[in-house]
């Protein structure tokens, strides 16, 4: 869980400085979830909409794989807006986002390795 939180982080870093190639970015997640978190704050940066605050993220673990040693962990989230919003504005864009998001061990740690955003008042 803690990784996941983490990339949320690195996110709420990158869209307020602006930066879809920030290293933070690269210390948690990998493939698709690392991809749409660049094009996430591509367009935000793209659009010359800075963000600040942070979301507020609910996550609960809805399976583990294998339960003896996991390897693979699946994650649920429902994402509210917390006071993450574009600079200038008074309120959020969105609220209650729905998040599934897939990490995964390999040797070493725990990577966010795919993550779907679904939107607002989704959850």
């Amino acid at each position: 869980m803690a990784v996941y939180l983490d990339f949320w982080d690195a996110i709420v870093l990158a869209s307020a400085e602006m930066d879809p190639e920030h290293p933070a970015l690269e210390e948690h997640a990998v493939d698709q979830a690392l991809e749409l978190a660049q094009d996430g704050v591509q367009g935000v940066t793209d659009a010359g909409l800075g963000m600040e605050g942070e979301p507020a993220p609910d996550p609960e673990v809805i399976s583990v794989e294998p339960t003896d040693e996991p390897r693979t962990v699946v994650i649920r989230d429902c994402q509210g807006a917390g006071d993450w919003r574009v600079v200038g504005e008074t309120e959020p864009r969105s609220r209650n986002v729905r998040v599934d998001a897939k990490l995964q061990r390999d040797l070493f740690d725990w990577w966010v390795v795919d993550m779907q955003v679904w939107g607002n008042d989704t959850c």
